[in-house]
């Protein structure tokens, strides 16, 4: 049984601030499910499931997929866009609870607790599953994968055996990948620990490994196939056209710009306790655990750095290692710093949603500069509806990807179209030649202003101003123009 789980009467006050812990979290994200304006990505996401492929312009399509079997059963809401985090959030607490009772027999349910709350207060996971993005999935699958890895070690150097957990777990780091690319950093771990450990050298002599890595590449296929149908569209954006790339050069600030941000995305406190790796984890079942956790870890964020050094690299995309982490924080926290860690994230956490729901503007330290432009799109929408009354004919469109689809949520109208210089899925989607000389409607603002789009033209003109007021004061606004003649601009 893990230390800080032995039945002690501070051991039980700390399994109660667990259990308060998570009931908070789930407090938090029912609210933001109920208040929060549907935000630019999630909408974006949302009207890819509502346009099946066999995959995306930037990302894998599980999510989508599945978004659009929630659109088909529950139809269109604010709620039923989020319905999917509430089911990878069960799904992800079922298997802590699995694998509380094999770590502590004799005290699964304090196990449970304390995994559960140290995995929901790590702020890359708190912040990035509480909305409707791809990350919900990712860390479903990186959960299950690592629990089948730690049960396929466990049973092989115990009796040999165990390798259905093996195939097990590559299936989920597959549906990891199929979820978000990043899941596979999870594999590049699953690699180096069959590289590097010694007992599990003899599976290497069987078809076993090589069979489940088979396994989790084809899962792929639908990406694979669709990246070849499409020009390699995905794998040309993410390696030639993203904005911050510079593979011909490195640049040091990034990659200690990355390593900041991991203090961030897991938390100062769980970080710095990594150190405690050596003395932690020291009893039979812990120390395969150990293992795995702490090569997926290092894998991953090696990895993400060397990236980092040649691309801008967002607070989110180590996920991975910061799962593995916090799987590993029941140990390297133990009774003491774990209320810290998670008071530190419950606040950050707290103001993020208050900022989503209720205070666009930031609110206690916490501010999106994104956020205001998440609100105010039912009145955008009357206003485009009004203009296309006007204008009959028009196709509706946005100066940004994430505009449209707002757009697209508000009005339920899923040919809504982006129009602006960085390409986007809707790109893929829109047919030039079969627009040329109409007009459009075009929702542009301050941020994202109508020279996006203008280009694409003969003349825009504005047809009118929205204001977005939240609690009696305007915190954003957006405007309306009419664009005539459409063309095939030059630069496109």
């Amino acid at each position: 049984m893990p230390p800080a789980t032995r039945s002690s009467p501070t051991s039980r006050l700390v399994t109660a601030f667990a259990v308060l812990v998570v009931v908070y979290v789930v407090g938090l994200r029912i609210w933001f499910d109920v208040t929060a304006p549907v935000m630019g990505d999630e909408a974006y996401y949302w009207i890819w499931g509502q346009k099946p492929g066999w995959s995306y312009f930037d990302h894998p399509p599980l999510d989508a997929w599945l978004q659009g079997l929630v659109a088909a059963v529950f139809g269109w809401s604010t709620v039923s866009l989020r319905l999917l985090t509430w089911v990878s959030l069960a799904g992800t607490l079922g298997i802590l609870w699995l694998w509380s009772r094999r770590i502590a027999p004799a005290g699964g349910s304090a196990a449970f607790w304390r995994m559960s709350a140290v995995l929901l207060t790590v702020p890359v996971v708190a912040l990035f599953t509480l909305e409707a993005f791809h990350d919900h999935l990712l860390v479903f699958f990186t959960v299950a994968s690592l629990y089948l890895l730690w049960r396929f070690v466990e049973a092989f150097e115990g009796e040999g055996r165990g390798f259905g957990f093996l195939y097990g777990a590559a299936a989920a780091l597959g549906l990891a990948t199929l979820s978000k690319y990043n899941g596979a950093l999870l594999g590049l771990g699953f690699v180096v620990l069959l590289a590097t450990r010694r007992s599990l050298w003899p599976t290497l002599r069987t078809p076993h490994p090589y069979l489940a890595a088979l396994l989790a590449v084809a899962i792929q296929a639908p990406v694979i196939y669709w990246n070849l149908t499409e020009g390699l569209a995905t794998f040309r954006f993410h390696f030639v056209e993203r904005p911050s790339n510079h593979w011909d050069r490195p640049a040091l600030l990034q990659g200690l710009s990355f390593l900041v941000q991991s203090f961030i995305a897991a938390g100062p406190i769980l970080l710095l306790a990594a150190v405690r790796f050596p003395w932690v984890m020291r009893e039979p079942p812990e120390r395969s655990l150990r293992a795995i956790l702490v090569t997926v870890f290092l894998a991953s964020t090696a990895a993400v750095l060397v990236a980092s050094l040649f691309t801008d690299i967002l607070l989110h995309w180590n996920i991975v290692a910061d799962v593995a982490l916090g799987l590993a924080g029941l140990w390297l926290l133990g009774r003491w710093l774990f209320v810290p860690q998670a008071l530190v994230t419950l606040y950050a956490l707290t103001m993020a949603v208050l900022n989503y729901s209720v205070f666009p503007a930031g609110v206690g330290g916490f501010a999106d500069p994104a956020a205001p432009a998440n609100f105010g799109w039912t009145e955008v929408g009357a206003a485009v509806t009004g203009a296309r009354k006007a204008h009959p004919g028009a196709f509706l469109a946005a100066t940004k990807y994430n505009y449209a689809a707002q757009l697209a949520f508000a009005l339920h109208d899923v040919e809504v179209t982006a129009i602006n210089p960085l390409r986007s899925q809707y790109d893929l989607w829109w047919s030039a030649a079969a627009h040329i000389g109409q007009d459009a409607i075009v929702v542009a603002d301050e941020r994202n202003p109508i020279t996006l789009s203008s280009p694409w033209f003969a003349s825009v003109s504005k047809l009118a101003e929205v204001p977005v007021m939240v609690g009696g004061r305007e915190v954003w606004h957006f405007d309306i123009y009419l664009g005539e003649g459409y063309r095939v601009s030059e630069g496109a």
